[in-house]
Formats: structure tokens, C-alpha cells, sequence
């Protein structure tokens, strides 16, 4: 959609800037249940859901996030979460950031293109220093899902369940959200349950056969009405979620399997 006039401009600069502040500063919102973590032992079936923390230093509030590992050396999570502040100009090294239970980072890869505003390309690879074997890779999914899929949003400390909505659906009242590139971004409404702290650079979720797939990477979060910060209680209905696809079919996956062997 091309933003038209001072208005559309404003309401889609409120957005997208609402979607950074959620992503990192989120409130909590209703809990509907808790996969396993890496950290927590996993569980029967449970994907390698772990938690990414970042932090330079005294000067630094650090950031909190989620991850998922898809290879034995290689954790999938959110760019923004690689940067102080979210602030592309300032990256934070491998050795400030920890994965899992203590997993050192050997190197850190971003995704080129990546729009600190709308959140396009908000994906990063975190290469572990050493294997981890104990856990079994997520499965990235093959196709992207369709309008009206339900699917599964993690955190590292609670799930919710969402929807996959069209881009026209989340349109609906005065705030404007781009058209992204084909191929790139998900946008899902909230069925149960919403965003929390700490959910970026979480997997959603299709389990299908009783295996999960994962199918994009949480960015952020805003209320589609007001174009602020979701109110999860009393206006649960005008949340909309945001991720980018990380599906064989999507214009992230060029770029993962580059970087991963065998993906």
C-alpha cells in the first residue's frame, strides 16, 4: 500500500516505531500455556525454543529475546535483537551475547536489507563456537501458510495462538502498514493469548503430524487502530502481530542456507 498524504505518513511512522518498542518493551500479556525451553530440560516434542540475552557492559540495559536453534551450531533469532539498543550502528559483538544454557557465540551474520522502521529482514544467525548435540533442530517449513492459518507464536517464557491474516485485514482502520517485498513478512492476529517481553526473534509455529515447522520469526507487535502499543486487555481484538518468513519458499532463504550446512 503507498502511504498518501501528512496523515498516512504520520500513522505509518507511528506504527512501525510501535512495532520497535514492542518488540523490545512489551507488556505482559495473558498466558496460555509454556513449551519447554532448552533451558528448562525441553520436553516430548518440544523445539529448540532458547533464550538470547545481550549485554556490553555498565552502560548497556541489555535486551532479552528468543531464538531457535535450527542446526547443531546455529540459532535463528530477530537482527534487532543483535544490536544495542536496537540501533543498527551499534552491533553487539559475539562474545556479549549468550544463548541458551551458556552457549558461547562464535559469530554473529545479519541479513542484508534489513529496515530498522518496518522491520523488513529483521533476521539474524547467531553461529555457535561449538556444536550442540543434545538438542534436535527445529524443522524449517516448506511453504508459507495462508490467509486464515492458525499457527503458534513462542516465546522463551509463553506461547499464544494467532492467526494469519492478510495484509487488506490488517489495514482495517487508520493506521498504514507497506506492502512488504513478496516473499518476505507474516502478519497474524491474536486468537489467544498475545506478546510478552522477551518474544523477539521467536519462532511461529505450524505443527503438523505432531512435528513442529517453523515458519517466520517474530519482529514485533502494535495495536492496528491507534497505531501505538497493543492494549492486550482492553483492546485485544486491534492487536497485530509482525514476522518475517523464513520458509523455504521466502526471501530470507537465501540467505539461511548460505550460512547453514545441510538446511
Amino acid at each position: 500500500m503507498r502511504v498518501t498524504g501528512q496523515v498516512g505518513r504520520r500513522s505509518a511512522s507511528m506504527a512501525l516505531a510501535a512495532f520497535v518498542a514492542w518488540a523490545m518493551t512489551g507488556q505482559a500479556s495473558a498466558m496460555v500455556g509454556t513449551l519447554p525451553t532448552v533451558e528448562d530440560g525441553g520436553g516430548a516434542g518440544a523445539p529448540a525454543i532458547v533464550r538470547v540475552e545481550a549485554d556490553r557492559g555498565l552502560l548497556d540495559r541489555g535486551l532479552a529475546c528468543t531464538g531457535t536453534l535450527i542446526a547443531a551450531a546455529w540459532v535463528l533469532t530477530a537482527q534487532h535483537c543483535t544490536n544495542v539498543n536496537s540501533d543498527q550502528r551499534h552491533p553487539y559483538r559475539p562474545g556479549e551475547i549468550t544463548v541458551g544454557a551458556g552457549w558461547p557465540v562464535a559469530a554473529v551474520h545479519r541479513m542484508g536489507g534489513y529496515d530498522a522502521r518496518s522491520l523488513v529482514n529483521d533476521i539474524a544467525l547467531l553461529e555457535l563456537a561449538a556444536p550442540v548435540t543434545t538438542v534436535v533442530p527445529a524443522r524449517l517449513a516448506t511453504r508459507p501458510l495462508g490467509t486464515a492459518s492458525e499457527a503458534t507464536v513462542y516465546g522463551s517464557a509463553h506461547t499464544a495462538d494467532v492467526r494469519v491474516t492478510s495484509l487488506a485485514a490488517v489495514n482495517h482502520g487508520p493506521c498504514l502498514f507497506p506492502d512488504p517485498p513478496r516473499g518476505s513478512m507474516t502478519f497474524v492476529t491474536s486468537v489467544h493469548g498475545g506478546s510478552r517481553r522477551g518474544d523477539s526473534g521467536g519462532p511461529l509455529l505450524r505443527w503438523e503430524d505432531g512435528v513442529p515447522l517453523l515458519q517466520s520469526v517474530t519482529a514485533g507487535a502494535a495495536d492496528r487502530v491507534t497505531c501505538g502499543a497493543p492494549d492486550l486487555v482492553g483492546r485485544p481484538q486491534a492487536w497485530v502481530g509482525i514476522s518475517n518468513r523464513v520458509d523455504r519458499a521466502s526471501a530470507a532463504w537465501p540467505f539461511l542456507a548460505a550460512y547453514v550446512p545441510g538446511l
